[in-house]
Order: structure tokens, then C-alpha cells, then sequence
């Protein structure tokens, strides 16, 4: 039997030709598996800063209630918003709820708003009390036209009347949106002066 070159090219350019598209394919699904790692880590590295920075405003809350309140440090160091009532009684503390933190533009202070938790991530109204926004160059929880992925929480627990457990929650939805990311850091806070 007589082979035909022509045959023969032709079988030999399909293989080629199907070499050729299964190593692009290849290298396009490395490519976009690393672009979808590349983000997901950018996105965590994030909700890591933001969670971060929440805890160390709770600390400032601390911090500017001594200030204010220097004659009354046992009684006003987790005082909500600043208020005054904390003075010899107490009252108006920091309690065992879930808040939202944002800065105050009329006097700059970070104050707490309790919000509801129980309706989790997955509800958009959860998402719409816990959003966090870009404005510029930080982060806040107040209304900017700059969403972002990420809402967060403020969980606080009071351990015992000079300690308290500051939990910040952040929680994002990948870009496919089937599933949620969650980063949580927690801190002891405590009433020390």
C-alpha cells in the first residue's frame, strides 16, 4: 500500500494544531487561576486592615472616655458615645451587642450605633447595616457613593466590669458570589489606668 504525503501532512498539522490549543488552553486556565488567587488574597489582606483598624478605633473610644472623663475613669471608660450619665453611676456603658462604628464629622470622635446581627451575611439587609464604604483614601460605615465588598461588625462582650471583648467581624462575597469570606479578630479591652 501506497501512503499519501498529503494524508499524512494533514493528520500530522491537526495534531500539532491540537497540541497547540490544549498547552493555550492550559496557560490560559493558569493564568486565570492565578489572577482569582492574586484577588482573593488582595481581598483578605484587606478585610485583615479593616478589621484591624476597628479594634484599634475601640481603643481610641477607650482612650478619649479617659480624657474626658478623667475624674471618673472607673465608672466612664467604656462610656457609649461619649455620654455623659457614665459620670458616679455608670450609666449609658458599652454593652453586650452588635454595633457599627463610624467617625462623627461634627467632632471627628468614633462613635458606636447597635445595629441587629441576627439576620447574617447572607441577608442583604445585614449587608446594607454593616456595609463599609471608601471615601477617598479610609474606610467608613457612614454613606458614601463608594461601596465596597465588605460589611463589618462590632460584636462586644463584657468579660467583667473592667474588661471587655471586642470582636471585629468582616465579611465579603467572592467575585461569583457563591460563597462568603469571613475574617474575625478579637481583643481583650481593658479598664487599666
Amino acid at each position: 500500500m501506497k501512503k499519501s504525503k498529503k494524508a499524512t501532512s494533514i493528520i500530522e498539522a491537526m495534531i500539532v494544531m491540537l497540541i497547540i490549543v490544549v498547552w493555550i488552553t492550559g496557560l490560559y486556565n493558569i493564568f486565570n487561576n492565578s489572577q482569582k488567587l492574586s484577588n482573593s488574597t488582595k481581598n483578605r489582606i484587606e478585610a485583615i486592615e479593616i478589621a484591624r483598624e476597628w479594634v484599634e478605633a475601640m481603643k481610641n473610644i477607650r482612650d478619649t472616655n479617659w480624657l474626658i472623663f478623667a475624674w471618673d475613669k472607673q465608672n466612664c471608660w467604656n462610656s457609649l458615645n461619649y455620654n455623659s450619665d457614665c459620670v458616679w453611676w455608670g450609666w449609658t456603658y458599652i454593652t453586650n451587642k452588635s454595633y457599627k462604628l463610624y467617625q462623627d464629622s461634627s467632632d471627628f470622635k468614633w462613635k458606636l450605633e447597635e445595629k441587629n446581627p441576627n439576620l447574617g451575611f447572607t441577608d442583604s439587609t445585614y449587608r446594607d447595616n454593616f456595609r463599609i464604604y471608601k471615601n477617598n483614601w479610609f474606610y467608613t460605615q457612614t454613606w458614601t457613593t463608594n461601596p465596597t465588598i465588605f460589611t463589618r461588625e462590632i460584636k462586644i462582650t463584657n468579660v467583667t466590669s473592667t474588661w471587655m471583648l471586642v470582636n471585629s467581624i468582616v465579611q465579603w462575597a467572592d467575585s461569583s458570589k457563591n460563597w462568603s469570606h469571613k475574617v474575625e479578630l478579637s481583643d481583650l479591652i481593658t479598664n487599666w489606668k
